[in-house]
């Protein structure tokens, strides 16, 4: 591993994303192929976007409740979303903490396409691992983001803090990083639930653990993005802080990785950090996980890190 470089940066209050709690951002197409800003929280089952315009300071949120999906599963109340993907069919990937599954919705049609389970099998990956995942009251998934091939890249918040990489069963680990993001125009499951919603299940097949260094830095992992350049982009709400984390291919013991950030940003003027998303003119947009509908959401300008990503 090289030398991890770490910088101190500000973010600046940007408004507010009109949902309590807000545990995760993306950022996606929608039908007119304009990108979009989208936010999930834990305390309803309720997503927020917004189309990005010429300045991010006037996004114009709207909310959708998605007990308005059909076949959706997810409760209306305290349904635990903490993570959030969208790719270019304006599909919605929503991950619950647990249960340990996601809902993969038609945002278009405004209905479920699949119910996916996100199993750890026996004699996979850690003791430890196995039992947090298991552990109604464990730390379960706090981001994700879509991999080619229909994997997933899921984010562990803690205990222990992982990446994990999760696949249809019988495939292999592939890893993660610039060549595995889904394209900009790409669609992450290409014809499931054409007919009807369907159930699969997605099982553990790599592990990326933190470095001891790296642990340190950012002593949990809160949500994760990709970057333009192919970088993967973390989150820590303890560490107050992202890292910058670069290609992760599959160890020999594809559940015996690790990995470290190249460079970390220890951010001022940030609470309870939950959700991450780079922009495509690299400004960063995080937002925080308060109970008012006032001042979770902030940007770090591209002049504040310059050229980490």
């Amino acid at each position: 591993m090289g030398a991890m470089r770490i910088r101190d940066v500000l973010a600046e209050e940007l408004g507010a994303v009109p949902l309590p709690e807000v545990s995760g951002l993306a950022i996606g197409l929608n039908r007119d192929a304009r990108t979009i800003v989208a936010a999930i929280g834990d305390r309803a089952a309720t997503i927020a976007w917004a189309e990005l315009g010429e300045s991010i300071e006037d996004l114009e949120w709207q909310t959708l409740s998605l007990q308005e999906a059909q076949g959706t599963r997810l409760p209306a109340s305290d349904p635990q979303l903490e993570a959030i993907a969208v790719d270019a069919g304006v599909r919605i990937l929503l991950v619950q903490e647990f249960p340990c599954r996601a809902e993969y919705i038609d945002a278009r049609s405004r209905r479920v396409l699949a119910h996916i389970a996100l199993e750890i099998p026996d004699g996979v990956g850690s003791e430890a691992l196995r039992e947090s995942w298991r552990d109604p009251d464990g730390s379960h998934a706090e981001g994700v983001v879509m991999l080619r091939d229909r994997h997933l890249l899921v984010v562990k918040e803690k205990d222990p803090a992982a990446l994990l990489e999760f696949a249809p069963v019988g495939d292999a680990a592939r890893g993660f990083g610039g060549d595995r993001w889904l394209d900009a125009g790409q669609t992450w499951w290409e014809g499931i639930g054409d007919d009807s919603a369907e159930d699969v299940t997605l099982v553990l097949v790599a592990v990326w653990a933190p470095t001891d260094e790296m642990t340190t830095v950012c002593p949990d992992l809160s949500d994760a993005a990709a970057a333009p350049n192919g970088a993967l982009v973390l989150l820590s709400d303890q560490g107050r802080c992202i890292a910058v984390v670069p290609d992760g291919s599959p160890a020999t013991d594809p559940f015996a990785g690790s990995f470290e950030a190249t460079s970390v940003w220890r951010v001022s003027g940030l609470k309870k950090p939950e959700g991450i998303v780079v922009l495509p003119d690299l400004d960063v947009l995080v937002a925080c996980d308060r109970r008012k509908l006032t001042k979770n959401l902030f940007v770090i300008r591209r002049t504040e890190w310059d050229r980490d990503t």
